[in-house]
């Protein structure tokens, strides 16, 4: 039996993906979807620097960096850069190259503990938890302990 046949009929459809993946590309009205003719001479140029295909790399990417400061999403767009491991996009101010140089093992498991956070917070056993994400319950257990030391407003772990 998969671990997902023993949940499916208690979560509403997409909560296993919501929890699975907690972060998806930022939603809203990020900075680097309108032309900003004061940094980019065309639209193309700009959505070229996004697209991690600058034009001119000397002007574009420090102009995207700016960009990427001024934007409300910074902060769920680094989230996103780092947990989707993109190796083209120009995403939170860094090209892929220079977030690929900073993916680490830490990254990994942040990501699988805010997968634990947002599984436990739909009321999952700890078993089915660690089934899902590929790991032994104890792993699952010492993960939400961890987490609950610096977010104290966390549930208590199984």
């Amino acid at each position: 039996m998969e671990p997902h046949d023993e949940i499916e009929d208690v979560l509403p459809p997409d909560a296993l993906f919501r929890a699975m993946e907690p972060f998806g590309p930022p939603l809203g009205d990020a900075a680097c979807v309108t032309w900003d003719p004061n940094r980019f001479p065309s639209e193309r140029e700009q959505t070229a620097a996004f697209d991690g295909e600058p034009v001119m790399p000397e002007r574009d990417i420090p102009q995207a960096r700016a960009l990427c400061r001024t934007c409300p999403l910074l902060e769920s767009c680094r989230r996103y850069a780092q947990d989707s491991r993109d190796e083209y996009m120009f995403l939170a101010g860094e090209t892929a190259e220079e977030r690929r140089k900073k993916w680490r093992k830490s990254g990994e498991i942040a990501k699988r503990r805010r997968r634990a956070i947002e599984l436990h917070a739909l009321n999952l056993p700890t078993a089915t938890i660690a089934r899902l994400l590929g790991r032994d319950e104890s792993s699952i257990r010492s993960d939400l302990r961890e987490v609950g030391k610096r977010h104290s407003h966390l549930p208590p772990t199984a």
